[in-house]
This record gives C-alpha cells, sequence and structure tokens, in this order.
C-alpha cells in the first residue's frame, strides 16, 4: 500500500541514478510516516545527498539571520503602519502570555524554559523586515510550539546524512532565498 503513494520522488535514470525528492518545511514527525518506502530506499542507498541550503553550517544560519534585519538600524515600528504595529505588538505579547500553557511536558523536562524559546523564534523581532515578521508569526501556533524540538524535514535528512557519513551539499546559497523575499514590496507582503 505504501508502495502505491506518490512519493514526489523523481527519478534521473543513469548509472549510478539520480534522484530529487521535494521535501517540505515542517517538522519531519509530522510527514515520516507517510513518506513511501522507495523514497528512504533512494535516501538511504545514495553517497551524495545535497539539499536546498546546507542547514548545519553555522555560516548559513547566521547569513540567514541577517538577511532578515531591516537595513541602516531601522525598526519595524518606523515602517508598518501605526495600528498594525500594535496589533503585531499585542499579538506577540498575547503569544508570550500563553507559550507556557502551549508547551509540552518534554519540552519542560528538557529545560525548555518559555522566555527562552519565545526569544529562539521571535527575538528581535523588531529589527525584522515585515515578510520575515510575517512567516514568523505564522509558525507561532499551538501546534507548531509544540513541535518545536523537532527537526523539520530538510534538517532531519542532513542530521541522518551526516550521521550516515554521506557527501552533502547546498543547491543554493542563503542570498538566493533571501533577496526574492526582501525584494517584496510592502503591499505583496
Amino acid at each position: 500500500q505504501q508502495g502505491e503513494l506518490n512519493s514526489f520522488l523523481w527519478t534521473i535514470r543513469r548509472d549510478p541514478p539520480a534522484y530529487l525528492f521535494g521535501t517540505i518545511h515542517v517538522p519531519y514527525t509530522r510527514v515520516w510516516d507517510f513518506i513511501p518506502d522507495n523514497s528512504k530506499a533512494a535516501f538511504h542507498t545514495s553517497s551524495s545527498v545535497y539539499f536546498e541550503l546546507d542547514l548545519t553550517d553555522p555560516y548559513t544560519i547566521s547569513g540567514l539571520a541577517s538577511c532578515q534585519m531591516l537595513p541602516h538600524g531601522e525598526n519595524l515600528q518606523d515602517v508598518l503602519p501605526r495600528e498594525l504595529y500594535r496589533r503585531l505588538k499585542r499579538h506577540l505579547d498575547y503569544i508570550k502570555l500563553m507559550l507556557p500553557h502551549w508547551m509540552t511536558p518534554d519540552q519542560r523536562g528538557k529545560g525548555l524554559y518559555a522566555d527562552y524559546l519565545f526569544n529562539a523564534i521571535a527575538g528581535n523581532w523588531e529589527r525584522k523586515r515585515p515578510v520575515w515578521v510575517m512567516l514568523m508569526v505564522n509558525s507561532l501556533t499551538e501546534t507548531d510550539i509544540r513541535s518545536r524540538g523537532v527537526p523539520v524535514l530538510d534538517l532531519y535528512l542532513a542530521q541522518e546524512a551526516e550521521r550516515m557519513k554521506k557527501m552533502t551539499g547546498a543547491v543554493e546559497r542563503v542570498e538566493e532565498q533571501c533577496h526574492p523575499l526582501n525584494g517584496l514590496n510592502f503591499s505583496q507582503v
């Protein structure tokens, strides 16, 4: 039954074969059981794995963080309409208040504190570009908070590839991810 599922796996027939697998940025535990065996087998038998970005590279992570910032010391309050900024601030205050109730016992058992988690997700939000704040706010739901600490599918596969001593790489640079999003105008965001 599982082998009949649409796997989002493309095979390039050559020797050895090459594969293209479409992933999504959700905690891997939400989708892992639905990934067909042929996709998992392709991953396990491959000696090299290339990802959208190298999420295990600290330079990639710092590059993503810096590209999200507003230029020239600007603050979100300077670029958003006043009422929208106030609504956003109220919403983030609400999230901060609810976070301790949304966390799982497992998260608390690992010593994760609500303030730490909020700062890890939303820290420095007032310095970020509106598009990145929008993406951040969309991930501040109870369901997403409860799955914090579980790597997204891309990162899980990258960690598995490293553990299995596969050669890894990336097909995009941080700039190729950042510039299109940062190029959106306010009405598009």
